[in-house]
């Protein structure tokens, strides 16, 4: 009887008979409009966390003091994780769309207030209590094994731990700025006010960025840490709360616990607390088992960094868009616009990360040098990266989809189901393929010894998003896999020449363009034109090789009469139009 759930399909009037065609009238065109947007500063905002992170590797490059840094953000990470920092936007957004749907904006705001203030009376608490026991959270669980004395070329003497414990408490306090700011920005969201949300993370970066570069000589690897507690204060607190005054902001400091709203909302965050969140855990699990690997933790942020581009871009931003639509079509009760809004959302994330997966598996090496190699950072720490960017990549496609189910459920005032799935996953199949892959690919002096996390991770989220589309399918009546599969299948097909053409390009700009442009830069800068060559060649490998895949791949999925292609396609012609 389950497996009927995940095969059983719709009315009639939302099935395909295999012609390109759209989705509900509304449905695709809103949720497209706001995938755009969001996209857009989306890539922006990774643009400027790639600079970040160029900057970062070229001047430490990739060692026990890169290691510190990111390990600093690992305990901030998990209190986001266990205060279900994300949950309360998930549990949030579908009870305020539904006030407001309703045209009950005092409820709603009353909502807000209610829950801004409990959770920063929360915060009060647990972060100065993360503070003062930083360093033993990170010396014996979070980074156990990890050193506190190591000897870096150029640098000298450098004590990791310590390192990591003094930024820990430096970015702590931002704490206070993405919980209220995920709140804000919730609310702003559930009016459909989708740019602001969007330039939060901009300007985190940009702080970031601001403060490393300027401050680096003085303060070292911490002044990016300050940089990061500087963005989150304006992007994720003083931007947003100068947006939400134009939707008519009505905050009163009240701990009314016992209000509907914020009951509602309780009962949706609960699960979430006693629950782990897969992607919440990933950083955290993987970090654990690489603690005593030199490097392992740069490696794998890098390269994560890399596969999490597609997957905010697309996977995220569809995640975003489509949440206050299927909340407002669940307050509603229109569960054949729900469905078809689900369906849409996960074809349309399948169609553009699959493929781009695939080109960042075929490219894994000409993007981490673009991106990172240069400074500090050399041609081995390339080699080292480029199989964990490889294994990450696997799970692109997943990943996407899984940010559209997750949001159905919180849709649909149903947050226990996610956490469940996530929480079985993590700790039946996530923390024991660590166990298994971690050690099994930890050969020293190889580029293989971050394959294990990295591999885990993937199949990890592809059993969680299983699950979660077999438990659409039982809750909502069916979610028309037919059609999903068939989609899937057909962008399946067209990566694969795509992947070929790729491929057989990009080895022959490496292997005759490369030659020519490093002679070229040596008779006209001398010695000093090597790394100059080495950006040119990564770079013409990834517009060429790249651009002549996705073209093929649009042809292709085109003669497959791809649906997905001719929507897109659709929305263009309409925004010329209009």
């Amino acid at each position: 009887m389950q497996a009927s759930a995940w095969n059983s399909e719709p009315p009639l009037s939302e099935q395909s008979d295999g012609q390109p065609s759209s989705p509900a009238p509304h449905a695709p065109r809103e949720v497209s409009r706001a995938v755009g947007l969001i996209s857009v500063f989306v890539l922006l905002s990774r643009v400027l966390g790639f600079a970040r992170d160029a900057i970062i590797a070229a001047t430490f490059g990739q060692n026990a003091i890169t290691d510190a840094y990111l390990y600093a953000f690992t305990l901030p990470d998990t209190l986001w994780m266990l205060v279900a920092g994300g949950a309360f936007y998930a549990a949030f957004v579908p009870v305020i769309t539904e006030y407001f749907t309703h045209g009950d904006e005092d409820a709603a705001w009353k909502t807000y207030s209610i829950v801004t203030t409990f959770l920063f009376v929360c915060l009060s608490v647990v972060i100065p209590l993360a503070w003062i026991f930083a360093r033993p959270l990170l010396e014996h669980f979070i980074a156990r094994g990890f050193t506190d004395y190591a000897v870096i070329p150029r640098f000298g003497v450098v004590h990791p731990l310590s390192m990591a414990v003094e930024m820990t408490r430096i970015v702590l306090p931002a704490q206070y700025c993405f919980f209220l700011g995920t709140l804000m920005m919730g609310m702003l969201q559930a009016k459909k006010r989708f740019l602001m949300p969007a330039l939060g993370p901009v300007f985190y970066n940009v702080g970031i960025i601001v403060g490393g570069v300027l401050f680096h000589r003085e303060l070292g690897i911490a002044a990016f840490s300050w940089g990061a507690l500087a963005g989150a204060v304006f992007g994720n607190l003083i931007l947003q709360m100068w947006a939400i005054r134009g939707i008519g902001a009505r905050f009163r400091p009240s701990l009314e616990l016992g209000f509907p709203g914020v009951q509602r909302a309780g009962k949706l965050v609960l699960p979430v607390i006693f629950g782990v969140s897969l992607p919440q855990a990933t950083s955290l699990v993987n970090g654990i088992f690489v603690a005593e690997i030199p490097s392992a933790k740069s490696i794998l942020e890098y390269s994560n960094r890399l596969m999490q581009l597609p997957l905010g871009i697309f996977g995220q931003a569809i995640g975003i868009a489509v949440l206050p639509l299927l909340s407002q079509q669940a307050a509603q009760d229109d569960m054949p616009a729900f469905r078809q809004t689900l369906n849409y959302g996960i074809r349309l994330a399948l169609f553009l990360t699959v493929p781009t997966s695939i080109l960042i598996i075929v490219l894994a090496q000409p993007l981490i040098t673009l991106i990172y190699e240069r400074g500090a950072f050399t041609a081995a720490d390339t080699a080292n990266a480029v199989p964990a960017l490889v294994f990450y990549s696997l799970g692109v496609g997943a990943w996407s989809a899984q940010a559209v189910v997750a949001r159905a459920f919180y849709a649909r005032n149903d947050t226990w189901t996610p956490v469940l799935a996530g929480t079985f996953v993590t700790f039946c199949i996530f923390v024991p393929l660590n166990f298994i892959l971690t050690p099994l690919f930890n050969v020293p002096g190889t580029p293989l010894l971050t394959r294990g996390p990295a591999l885990a991770t993937s199949l990890a989220s592809a059993t969680n998003t299983l699950l979660l589309l077999f438990y659409a399918g039982k809750r909502f009546g069916g979610i028309n896999s037919r059609r999903m599969l068939l989609s899937l299948a057909k962008v399946t097909v067209a990566s694969l020449p795509m992947a070929g053409v790729a491929w057989f390009t990009h080895r022959l700009l490496r292997d005759h363009a490369g030659p020519s442009l490093l002679a070229l830069a040596d008779r006209l800068l001398g010695g000093g034109g090597h790394s100059l060559a080495v950006f040119l060649t990564a770079a013409l490998q990834l517009v060429v090789a790249g651009g002549l895949g996705l073209a093929v791949f649009a042809v292709v999925a085109f003669l497959l009469r791809s649906e997905e292609i001719h929507e897109l396609k659709g929305l263009v012609r309409r925004r010329r139009k209009g």
